[in-house]
C-alpha cells in the first residue's frame, strides 16, 4: 500500500485559554479520519478546567511510508520539546509514541497521562491489529473499520452490523488505518517507562478487548487506573470516571501551582 500525499506539517487542534500558564500536548489514536479532537473531549475539561491551555494533535498527521513507532516518535520529538509541554497525554498509538519519548531528557518535567497506551504489544494483540489492518485491502476501509469497532467498543456497546461503517473508500483512510495499526507491532516500551523519573498515570478500561493490564508498564512512583464498565475507549465508555482519575493525578500540580503564586 503506497501512501497518498500527506501533509509536512502537524495537525492539531487548540483548546482552552491561549494564556494559560500550563500545556498539554495530547497525542491522538489511529483514526481513519481525523477527528479534530472530538475523541478526547471527555478528558478535555480535566486539562482546561485546571489551566492548562491543550494542543490536541493528530498523530497521524506526520507518519511517513516506512516509518516504524521509532521514526514517528522522533518526528514527534522535535514538535513536542518546542511546546515545552507541563502534561503529555497520548490515546493507543499516540501514547505509544509518548512512552517511546520517556527515554529523552526533556520529558521529564512533564506529567504522562496514557489511555489505553500499550506499553509492550505480545503476540495477541500484533495478531488483533494484523488482523484488522489486513482488512483494508483484503475487504475494504469499512470492513476494518468495523473488525476496529469490534475489539474497541465497551460492554454497553452494541456489536457492528456488516455494512454500519461509512462506505468510504477514500484511500487516504485505509492506509492510515492499516499504517498506523502496524506501527504497534512488537512494540516493547517497558525499558523507557519503568525508567521514567517522572508522574506517570495509565488509565485503561477493565473490559478492554484490546490494551489490558498486561500491555502496560509501570515504574516507581507511577499509578495504573482500571476503569469498570469500559472497554479500550474508557474516555467513551465512562467519562466521568476517566475524567476523574485524570483530574486526580493532575491535582497535587494543580495545587502546587496555585500555592507557587
Amino acid at each position: 500500500m503506497t501512501s497518498p500525499t500527506t501533509l509536512n506539517t502537524p495537525v492539531a487542534v487548540r483548546l482552552g485559554e491561549a494564556g494559560a500558564s500550563r500545556t498539554a500536548c495530547v497525542l491522538a489514536p489511529v483514526l481513519a479520519r481525523w477527528d479534530q479532537g472530538a475523541f478526547f473531549a471527555p478528558v478535555a475539561g480535566a486539562l482546561v478546567t485546571t489551566g492548562h491551555r491543550v494542543t490536541v494533535y493528530d498523530t497521524l498527521s506526520l507518519l511517513r511510508d516506512g516509518d516504524d513507532l521509532a521514526a514517528l516518535a522522533d518526528r514527534w520529538a522535535g514538535v513536542l520539546r518546542a511546546e515545552e509541554p507541563d502534561v503529555l497525554v497520548g490515546n493507543a498509538l499516540g501514547g505509544a509514541v509518548v512512552q517511546h519519548l520517556l527515554g529523552q531528557p526533556w520529558t521529564h518535567r512533564a506529567d504522562v497521562v496514557l489511555l489505553s497506551s500499550p506499553t509492550v504489544a505480545d503476540a495477541a494483540l500484533d495478531t488483533t491489529l494484523e488482523r484488522i489492518a489486513a482488512a483494508v485491502s483484503e475487504g475494504g476501509t469499512a470492513a476494518a473499520l468495523d473488525l476496529l469497532h469490534e475489539v474497541v467498543r465497551g460492554p454497553a456497546d452494541p456489536a457492528p452490523a456488516p455494512g454500519d461503517s461509512p462506505r468510504d473508500e477514500d484511500p487516504l483512510s485505509g492506509w492510515r488505518l492499516a499504517t498506523g495499526l502496524r506501527l504497534l507491532h512488537r512494540a516493547d516500551l517497558r525499558e523507557r517507562v519503568e525508567a521514567f523519573p517522572g508522574r506517570l498515570l495509565h488509565v485503561y478500561g477493565t473490559a478492554s478487548h484490546l490494551v489490558g493490564r498486561q500491555h502496560l508498564a509501570t515504574g516507581p512512583g507511577h499509578t495504573s487506573v482500571g476503569v469498570p464498565g469500559a472497554g479500550m475507549r474508557p474516555h467513551a465508555d465512562q467519562p466521568e470516571a476517566t475524567r476523574r482519575a485524570v483530574a486526580a493525578f493532575l491535582a497535587p500540580q494543580h495545587t502546587k501551582r496555585i500555592h507557587d503564586q
